[in-house]
C-alpha cells in the first residue's frame, strides 16, 4: 500500500505571512481530503521554505498521511489545496508501507 504524505506551509506565496488561521487552513484542508481522497491523519508542524524567489520562511505548516488513496486523487487534492490557500509549492512524499486497515 502507498502512504502519501503532504507538508504544506500555511504562509501566502504573495505576501510571505498567514493569511488564514491554522485552524481554518485545517478545515479547508480537511474538506478537500474528504471529497478527494476519502481521509487523511492532520497534524500541526512548524517547516522552513525557500521561496522561488530565493526568500527563506519559517512557517507554520500541516502534515497530511493519507491512506488508501491513489495518486491522481492525491494530485487533484493537492492542486486544490494550493488554489485554496495560495500556495506556491506543496510537498508530496509517497511511501510503500506495510499497512493495512483493519
Amino acid at each position: 500500500m502507498k502512504k502519501f504524505t503532504l507538508y504544506i506551509g500555511l504562509h501566502d506565496q504573495k505576501t510571505k505571512q498567514q493569511e488564514i488561521t491554522t485552524i481554518d487552513a485545517f478545515k479547508v484542508v480537511a474538506n478537500i481530503f474528504q471529497n478527494t481522497t476519502g481521509g487523511a491523519t492532520i497534524t500541526e508542524a512548524m517547516g522552513v521554505y525557500t521561496y522561488n524567489d530565493g526568500t527563506i520562511a519559517i512557517e507554520p505548516s500541516l502534515r497530511c498521511e493519507i491512506f488508501g488513496a491513489d495518486i491522481e486523487q492525491v494530485y487533484t487534492a493537492i492542486s486544490q489545496i494550493k488554489a485554496a490557500l495560495n500556495q506556491e509549492k506543496i510537498a508530496l512524499e509517497e511511501t510503500e508501507v506495510n499497512s493495512k486497515f483493519i
